[in-house]
């Protein structure tokens, strides 16, 4: 495929992990303090979350399956792709970025701009047109150092990094990559 093809995709696509939608941790947490099943404890430490524009904003895993997943939008750029968020709401239009020091995956409207990968099996750095119809299984990388998302999971919440986990640096303990699903909703070329 030529380059000048790729450039010029845009596609909208919900992303998924071990049957989960990704979503923006305020989804979660909105959800959580609509629960009337949960402890007060349970409903503060959700407030709270809410309250915290940064633990709002990180990307994480719905608790249940039915839950609406989040529409992403992926932009091709020279570095790969640039991915934004099509909600409502604080984060309508955030883009996805990694956060210096921590490494998570949070989404911001006023970061900079961030570029992304998506791999598939044999195939790294691989565009839209390289997966086949329907879901497919990808890896998403940050760039432009092609690292790996990593789940981390802490506090019963789902984290993104694009670094390993793994503190205690034993080989015995390192992460695979997250292996997502993602599902296109829409692909059409970009107007630029």
């Amino acid at each position: 495929m030529s380059t000048a093809i790729i450039n010029n995709e845009e596609f909208t696509a919900n992303l998924y992990l071990d049957g989960r939608p990704l979503v923006i941790n305020q989804y979660r947490l909105q959800k959580i303090v609509r629960d009337p099943r949960i402890t007060q404890r349970e409903k503060l430490d959700a407030e709270v979350g809410l309250a915290s524009l940064r633990l709002a904003s990180f990307i994480t895993l719905a608790d249940h399956e039915d839950h609406k997943p989040l529409l992403f939008r992926f932009v091709s750029q020279k570095d790969g792709y640039a991915i934004s968020v099509v909600h409502s709401g604080k984060f309508g239009g955030a883009r996805l970025f990694i956060e210096d020091k921590t490494h998570n995956l949070l989404v911001s409207t006023s970061a900079p701009l961030q570029h992304f990968s998506m791999s598939t099996l044999g195939a790294t750095k691989t565009s839209l047109s390289h997966i086949e119809a329907g879901p497919a299984y990808i890896e998403l990388c940050s760039e432009p150092k092609s690292k790996p998302m990593y789940r981390n999971i802490s506090d019963g919440m789902s984290t993104f990094l694009d670094a390993d986990p793994n503190l205690t640096t034993h080989n015995a303990f390192n992460n695979k990559p997250a292996q997502l699903v993602i599902k296109v909703i829409k692909a059409s070329p970009s107007a630029a």
